[in-house]
């Protein structure tokens, strides 16, 4: 990774004893210099928001020298993200205002050298997260949706050209029970095998 793990973890036990403070001032400067952000928070309870930013950096700065670890907990961490409608263009905005932070409460002790270090790190967070977004399977419920509703239609347009409407509509509803009940074997088959995984 090429960081200085001693001075980012230094750095950050300075955060620590003030990381309530630090997580406030991270979202008052995020929705003051990206109002657009604002609406990604609004069904968020904010308390709970800024107890898991912590938490996170601390995650991380944590497992700095573990990176099997911290690559797939950044990983799933991305996967979760793009639930929260998270998008790759997201991710500097979230960049500049943690490094804005942290230079708002080091004053001083913010030096261009902290702050290489700090950016260095969130890049390499950012690649990881989006490897993540980018790697992540669609859910076996949208999987199953999207195969019922091609295959309905494939097969009722093919019945259309062939009965008559009453003999129509009881293939049609043996036609969407068969593939129900196929999708469901399937989707329960995709799960125990991503789990056995």
């Amino acid at each position: 990774m090429g960081l200085n793990v001693e001075l980012i973890r230094q750095s950050f036990q300075k955060v620590v004893p003030i990381s309530d403070k630090v997580a406030d001032q991270f979202y008052t400067f995020l929705f003051a210099d990206y109002p657009a952000a604002k609406a990604m928070f609004k069904e968020v309870q904010m308390n709970g928001q800024k107890k898991a930013l912590i938490k996170s950096l601390a995650y991380i700065v944590d497992h700095l020298e573990d990176g099997e670890k911290l690559s797939e907990y950044l990983r799933q961490m991305g996967k979760r993200h793009v639930d929260y409608g998270t998008k790759e263009e997201h991710y500097p905005l979230v960049g500049n205002t943690l490094i804005k932070t942290f230079a708002h409460f080091f004053g001083d002790e913010w030096t261009e050298e902290l702050q290489n270090e700090w950016t260095t790190a969130y890049g390499v967070i950012t690649g990881l997260m989006l490897e993540g977004a980018a790697w992540r399977e669609p859910d076996a419920d949208i999987i199953r949706k999207r195969a019922q509703h091609i295959a309905n239609n494939l097969l009722l347009e093919m019945l259309d050209n062939e009965m008559d409407d009453e003999f129509k509509q009881q293939v049609r509803n043996k036609v969407r029970q068969v593939i129900f009940e196929v999708m469901e074997e399937e989707s329960s088959k995709l799960y125990h095998h991503k789990k056995a995984a």
